[in-house]
């Protein structure tokens, strides 16, 4: 991970009966990271073999890139956590003030990096 890049892992529930509904979202807010936010560097959705909980691993360049994803997805953010509520947010790294503002109002646990590297 470079000095400015981070991690959000985020785990959902999701309600009985709205597995369809949580896996359309899912899909539509994957697509627009992907064609429209290349600082977005990873966006991924993995469901339990119950389909009642979620984690999504999200990994950002820096936090201007996380900020515009959250800009982004502002406007939908509700549909997902009706139907899939927040349980736990971790942030794995150190955003700017600004974006660890939003993340707390999330509930985030912040962990900053002690060692370790990544490849790609």
């Amino acid at each position: 991970m470079s000095a400015e890049s981070f991690r959000l892992i985020v785990r959902q529930g999701i309600e009985p009966g709205k597995l369809e509904e949580f896996k359309r979202l899912a899909q539509e807010f994957t697509a627009g990271a992907e064609a429209a936010e290349p600082e977005t560097l990873g966006y991924e959705w993995f469901v339990n073999e119950e389909g009642t909980a979620c984690y999504l691993n999200e990994f950002y360049a820096d936090s201007a890139a996380f900020l515009r994803h959250f800009k982004s997805i502002g406007p939908k953010i509700q549909a997902m956590l009706d139907i899939s509520p927040l349980e736990e947010a971790v942030v794995l790294g150190e955003p700017n003030a600004e974006a660890k503002e939003m993340l707390s109002h999330l509930g985030a646990k912040f962990f900053a990096p002690h060692v370790g590297f990544t490849r790609s």
